[in-house]
C-alpha cells in the first residue's frame, strides 16, 4: 500500500510554501536594491514587489478556493489533510498581505 506522503504533505503545505517564497523574495529584493552600490532614484522598485505580491495572493486565494470546494463536498470523515490545506491557505493569504505591507509602504532606502 503506497501512501504518497510527500504529495499529501505538499498539498496541505502548498499555500505556506507560496507565502515563504513571497516573504523571501520581498525582503531579498528590498535588501538587494538598498545595498550601497545599488541605490538609485527609484530604489526599491515597489511595482515589482506589488506584482509579486498580487501573484502570490492570487495563488493563495486559488488554493483557498480549491480547498473550500474540497471541504464542501467532503463527508463527515473529512481527512485532516483537507482541513490543514484550508487552514494553511487562509493563513497564507493573511501572511502574504501582511508581508507585502512594509515592502509596499517603503519610500526609499534608509
Amino acid at each position: 500500500m503506497r501512501e504518497h506522503l510527500f504529495s499529501k504533505l505538499l498539498h496541505a503545505c502548498a499555500p505556506l510554501l507560496v507565502w515563504a517564497l513571497h516573504f523571501f523574495f520581498c525582503y531579498v529584493w528590498v535588501a538587494a536594491l538598498c545595498a550601497p552600490g545599488m541605490i538609485d532614484g527609484e530604489a526599491p522598485r515597489r511595482w515589482v514587489v506589488g506584482m509579486v505580491s498580487a501573484l502570490a495572493l492570487g495563488v493563495c486565494l486559488w488554493l483557498a478556493w480549491r480547498a473550500r470546494h474540497v471541504l464542501a463536498s467532503a463527508s463527515e470523515a473529512t481527512r485532516l489533510l483537507d482541513w490543514a490545506s484550508a487552514g494553511s491557505a487562509v493563513l497564507a493569504v493573511a501572511g502574504v498581505a501582511w508581508t507585502s505591507l512594509p515592502a509596499l509602504m517603503l519610500d526609499g532606502c534608509g
